[in-house]
């Protein structure tokens, strides 16, 4: 299943903690059993405090659902999403 590197990232003024109301949503929104609904995985999830930025790696079967399942941090922020592979599959699949 391809997987997907996400990058979000919003400014200090956007930032969903100051608003109690959009980082309760937020936060109940990246739970496995939401991404599940889109038929997403969720791999792994990180914020960098103070930076305005959180990461995750997505498992899904296309970019739609992914694209879909980010909808909500597109209105605090930027939201970049590329397909990537592990280095066991670049490995696995390299003609050296």
């Amino acid at each position: 299943m391809p997987l997907y590197f996400v990058e979000h990232q919003h400014t200090m003024e956007t930032c969903p903690t100051q608003q109690r109301e959009m980082m309760l949503m937020l936060g109940q929104h990246v739970s496995q059993e939401n991404a599940g609904s889109y038929g997403i995985k969720i791999l792994a999830d990180v914020v960098h405090p103070g930076e305005h930025k959180m990461n995750m790696v997505l498992e899904a079967d296309s970019r739609e659902p992914v694209e879909k399942f980010m909808q909500p941090f597109g209105m605090v922020g930027s939201v970049e999403i590329k397909q990537v592979s592990t280095c066991e599959q670049v490995v696995a699949t390299s003609p050296c």
